[in-house]
């Protein structure tokens, strides 16, 4: 199977995932604290915005997973990259499903999350202007840093 979970994401798509996977532009984790050292107020309030919609997502997969009996125990043999689409589409499926459900069924209010939706808008792989917070510069880094100061710029957070 590919090792290139780049294919696999859209443009100007990433996944939020904890602090164990990678920093990258397809992959943004929280700040870690450095050892011997304190995260700054910006990136404590960045971590604690990035665990608010960790909390939805896993509210989400719940969701998904109570009303699609099918999710609970997806088994399917992943050997062949066509497998891994199968599964990718089954999923895709359920959630275009979902959210046709929640559609009918209530009026959607603010969502906390929509922000999230177009941030990486904007985003240009040559920017050099983006980064400093600890030191950080490898293109994962200086992208979640953007994801912060787009997200504190539309929060109207000042810090």
């Amino acid at each position: 199977m590919s090792q290139d979970p780049t294919n696999l994401i859209p443009a100007r798509h990433w996944i939020w995932a904890d602090s164990a996977y990678p920093t990258e532009t397809w992959c943004v984790v929280p700040f870690k604290k450095p050892r011997g050292g304190q995260l700054t107020r910006r990136q404590n309030t960045y971590n604690r915005y990035l665990s608010k919609v960790h909390v939805r997502v896993e509210h989400a997969f719940t969701a998904l997973k109570g009303r699609f009996q099918s999710l609970r125990e997806l088994r399917l043999h992943m050997g062949k990259d066509n497998d891994l689409h199968v599964a990718v589409y089954w999923i895709t499926t359920c959630i275009i499903l979902h959210n046709m459900i929640v559609r009918f069924e209530e009026t959607l209010g603010e969502d906390t999350t929509q922000w999230a939706i177009g941030e990486a808008e904007g985003w240009d792989e040559g920017r050099d202007d983006v980064g400093g917070e600890q030191g950080e510069g490898t293109h994962g880094q200086r992208f979640r840093v953007f994801l912060m100061e787009r997200l504190f710029e539309q929060r109207g957070i000042r810090m």
